[in-house]
């Protein structure tokens, strides 16, 4: 098959999967997800048998669209069903030339209530993120495994749970009110945020980043903006760390694929527009009252990205944010971060005696490790940095940054 035709398929799985599963799952209804996904999939799969040797449809989102729901029409005929969704199934299939999407705002729409329907209070949060994954973002079970550091079955049994209560306890797709909307706003924010996090660094693979997750949790973001009541500074100061983050993709490796720490980065490939935009969101944030934790991670990938050089990155800034956010949300990676920029700022024996605090919490963790031995290193006990390195490695999963502390650990033999 040309690559041409498999990065035109590539990128309508990516981007298509999620508005075909959650137009068909508003259309009909919710207990039909496994027959609307099964739908979706094999249309995908047929378009690649057939754009493989004739030309691709001049809208082949609206050529999927009309081969799913002809698809779906005929199971529920099959199975003696389409009385029940009488108001979905029209009289005849929707044939060629009828073949033509919803309007972009019914798309819209239908993909908000679907991502309400991910994040039903009940769904534990990892199944949460799962499905979301699964439904919105058309990852594969195997590529959820992988990005979750879950065994494939384990990852496919609880992908089936989700599924049978998304069934069974959402009901009618719809955007919460009120109080729910709030309670289930603060589920669907950590799991952009997750999903996120978790392609801005690989846990496993050859890649330091899984950029496509990344256009995932972004994407969802803004489709959250058509919503009023979304729109609100928690979402906006998210975006900002984001396109934040996102605006220093360019730079995080050389030609090679290997790691470029911040120190190394050469800022004039940082996205400009980004930048830009994650001012505009981070200063929109601002008019809601209160200070909240995607606020504080904004400011602080604020200030890594648009300082001048790494020497002139105002760390005193960023510990200041820090002491707020480690209150707000005392977690390890938190807690692990404050130490890094407490380092620079007051040096490297008094974040040395503050991880031991962390120690029993998250030990064997590779960041973990790999930060202390950049302490040992830096107060010039080499055979701790050494010591300490070496089970960072043991503990690295992912391929780029295994490659990146190995070539450190050579660095430092002789020291």
């Amino acid at each position: 098959m040309p690559s041409a035709v498999n990065q035109k398929l590539d990128h309508l799985f990516r981007h298509e999967y999620g508005k075909l599963v959650s137009l068909f799952a508003n259309k009909y209804s919710p207990h039909l997800i496994d027959t609307i996904e099964d739908a979706v999939q094999e249309a995908l799969y047929k378009a690649a048998r057939q754009w493989s040797f004739q030309p691709m449809p001049n809208n082949p989102s609206a050529w999927l669209y009309r081969v799913v729901n002809n698809q779906i029409i005929d199971y529920l005929r099959k199975e003696a069903k389409s009385v029940s969704y009488e108001q979905a199934v029209t009289a005849d299939a929707i044939s060629e030339e009828e073949s033509r999407l919803p309007e972009e705002k019914v798309i819209v729409d239908d993909q908000l209530r679907m991502i309400f329907a991910c994040c039903h209070p009940a769904m534990k949060p990892t199944e949460q993120l799962m499905l979301s994954l699964k439904l919105l973002c058309g990852l594969s079970v195997k590529e959820i495994a992988r990005a979750l550091l879950k065994q494939e079955e384990a990852t496919k049994r609880a992908i089936t749970r989700a599924k049978v209560k998304f069934r069974e306890e959402v009901g009618a797709l719809k955007v919460p009110e009120g109080g729910d909307l709030e309670n289930r706003m603060e589920a669907v924010l950590q799991v952009i945020y997750l999903l996120f996090n978790e392609g801005y660094k690989a846990t496993e693979g050859s890649k330091l980043m899984k950029l496509d997750l990344c256009e995932e949790a972004i994407r969802l973001a803004f489709l959250l903006t058509n919503e009023p009541s979304c729109d609100k500074g928690e979402l906006k100061a998210l975006i900002s760390m984001m396109l934040f983050k996102a605006a220093r993709f360019p730079a995080r490796t050389d030609e090679a694929g290997n790691l470029l720490t911040l120190e190394n980065q050469d800022r004039s490939k940082y996205d400009e527009d980004h930048i830009k935009w994650g001012w505009q969101f981070l200063h929109d944030s601002s008019k809601f009252s209160g200070s909240s934790v995607y606020q504080l991670e904004a400011a602080i990938s604020c200030y890594y990205t648009t300082a001048e050089t790494y020497e002139k990155t105002n760390w005193k800034a960023i510990l200041s944010l820090y002491d707020t956010l480690v209150k707000l949300k005392p977690v390890p990676v938190v807690q692990m971060s404050r130490i890094l920029v407490l380092s620079k700022v007051k040096g490297a024996e008094l974040a040395l005696k503050e991880m031991e605090g962390l120690e029993e919490v998250i030990q064997g963790n590779q960041s973990f490790l790999a930060l202390k031995a950049d302490l040992y290193a830096e107060i010039g006990n080499w055979s701790a940095a050494r010591v300490h390195l070496q089970k960072a490695i043991g503990q690295a999963l992912n391929i780029t940054e295994r490659r990146f502390l190995e070539k450190k650990l050579q660095s430092w033999i002789g020291k």
